[in-house]
């Protein structure tokens, strides 16, 4: 339609720079979550979500949530872009001629 290319593409490349943006570091923690293992006294490092963020915060510093941003936009901006062209797409095949 019109206007795609200047308005639609980069709101959706924006939208999905976004939600990567925003995602990313509870990503972050859950994996860590996933992955943390006992120490030798069965110890698990973190307690919680909270208890994990946290950690990371006071020893890695807050860059370490975005550890990995080119990978992880590159998995999921494709996603929302397609999620809010496709929803564009959708409702001006909806919408009456004119309201276009």
């Amino acid at each position: 339609g019109s206007g795609f290319w200047t308005n639609q593409f980069p709101a959706s490349a924006i939208s999905g720079l976004l939600a990567s943006g925003v995602s990313l570091p509870f990503d972050f923690i859950k994996t860590r979550l996933m992955r943390q293992k006992p120490d030798a006294a069965g110890v698990m490092l973190y307690r919680s979500a909270t208890d994990c963020a946290l950690k990371v915060m006071r020893t890695e510093g807050p860059l370490a949530f975005y550890r990995g941003f080119a990978t992880y936009y590159l998995r999921v901006a494709p996603h929302a872009m397609l999620t809010l062209l496709f929803f564009d797409a959708i409702t001006s095949l909806t919408r009456p001629a004119d309201q276009s």
